[in-house]
């Protein structure tokens, strides 16, 4: 289905642009209709799936593809956990068709609303010291190349394109089908607290080592965290949410509604920042919850932000933290949104900001009404001298010389994805500054 060239825009709203032709491709066939329409008119072709990235990487003014008509569940195996989706899926879709299977998710964060494909291509994770990111659960993909033709690919099929392919950026290939590994369902018993800032960084490590998922979020300049823990359980596990009335007033009411209105209130009064900071920082923990893990796993995220994310090796996390915590209090920052700290596994992914190393994310947003350079890339330069990577989606200032340091594989994706799209159809002036010119260093 062809629709017309209308503008299009990141999350945040950061970034827009108006693409040339926008097809939305309902079969494999259709999909390679699209990449021969780009070729004939000699312009770029780019995927989008929930168009949550914070980052320009589906922007092009050539074609753009939605795969959202290219969804559901091809096959699932109870046996072996192995589970193929279209690309297009929707997270929020994956429970409910893996339910009568008896499988779930080995992994989610807490954003439901991206394309299954567009979470392995950017390295989408969410936290858990025993847990990889979506793309380390992948074991085969089947993609259509830039000449038009299919292609299988796993670690026993072209093992470097599928390495390169299943954090690929949407340079490899359009993805057609992912096949995750799986685990049988499980619940969640999620816990929130209210707990002192140094008890809470000075026992993270050990936490979030000894506790399934485990993270906290940190009002920038409050002495107080907000610590969040959830523990897997058998599938027949007793269910407890919180009443209809009290839960509507927690996620709804408190957590998008009366924000949005504190938010916007210091977007246009500075000084407001600090004391919203510290109200929320008392108030944002939310009741305690047992359910389906999907349905804890995320949370609806109506207020809207610029975000960056950076991967630091989890030894380095407390004094990495400690370096934000003095340039926040030098610099006098005033900021309405938490930073969120998770913890990831190490993986062999080629791209992921895990590779090789037990990892430690800190993510830092700003209200969308605000500029968000300043602050955003403040927190870039304190974390620098920690090796810290920044997440492929989320707003960042890097190039392709400082990212070739940070990632060891990179020029071994960037060879890959030459040799499969020599023509570089898939490739866009921000992927050109993220990989280097032609992608080919």
């Amino acid at each position: 289905m062809r629709m017309p060239p209308v503008p299009h825009r990141t999350w945040s709203g950061a970034h827009r642009w108006t693409p040339q032709q926008v097809l939305t491709p309902a079969s494999e066939e259709e999909v390679l209709d699209a990449i021969a329409l780009a070729r004939t008119l000699g312009t770029t072709l780019r995927v989008v799936g929930g168009g949550h990235s914070f980052t320009p990487l589906a922007a092009t003014d050539g074609v753009l593809v939605s795969l959202d008509r290219h969804r559901g569940l091809v096959g699932a195996d109870p046996t072996t956990g192995l589970v193929t989706l279209r690309g297009g899926t929707r997270l929020w879709e994956v429970a409910g068709l893996l339910a009568p299977h008896g499988l779930a998710l080995e992994i989610m964060g807490d954003i439901d609303r991206q394309s299954i494909a567009g979470a392995i291509q950017t390295g989408t994770h969410g936290t858990g010291a025993a847990f990889t990111g979506f793309s380390g659960t992948v074991r085969a993909l089947r993609l259509a190349l830039a000449d038009g033709s299919v292609v299988e690919t796993s670690p026993q099929r072209d093992p470097d394109l599928f390495h390169a392919a299943r954090l690929g950026l949407g340079a490899i290939g359009v993805v057609l089908e992912v096949t995750l590994q799986c685990v049988p369902r499980y619940r969640l018993a999620l816990t929130e607290a209210t707990r002192p800032l140094a008890e809470t960084v000075g026992g993270f490590i050990e936490q979030s080592a000894a506790v399934d998922h485990h993270e906290f979020f940190w009002f920038p300049r409050t002495d107080r965290a907000t610590v969040r823990s959830s523990v897997r359980l058998p599938a027949d596990a007793p269910v407890h949410r919180p009443g209809r009335a009290a839960d509507l007033l927690q996620r709804e009411v408190l957590g998008n509604g009366a924000w949005e209105l504190l938010c916007r209130a210091a977007s246009t009064a500075p000084a407001l920042s600090r004391p919203v900071g510290e109200i929320a920082s008392r108030v944002f923990a939310g009741s305690p919850m047992t359910d389906d893990s999907a349905a804890v796993y995320a949370a609806p995220r109506r207020v809207r932000f610029h975000e960056s994310e950076w991967a630091i090796p989890a030894e380095r996390f407390e004094e990495a933290f400690a370096a934000l915590r003095r340039r926040f209090e030098e610099e006098h920052v005033r900021v309405t949104f938490p930073l969120e700290i998770r913890r990831a596994a190490a993986d062999d992914v080629w791209l992921s900001t895990a590779h090789g190393r037990d990892t430690v994310y800190l993510a830092a947003h700003r209200y969308h009404r605000e500029d968000p350079g300043p602050y955003l890339l403040l927190v870039q330069r304190t974390l620098a001298p920690f090796a810290a990577r920044p997440h492929w989606g989320k707003m960042h200032w890097l190039g392709a010389r400082e990212l070739h340091a940070l990632h060891p594989r990179l020029a071994d994706f960037t060879a890959v994805r030459a040799a499969a799209d020599p023509q570089d159809l898939l490739l866009t002036p921000y992927l050109r500054h993220l990989l280097g010119a032609g992608s080919r260093l």
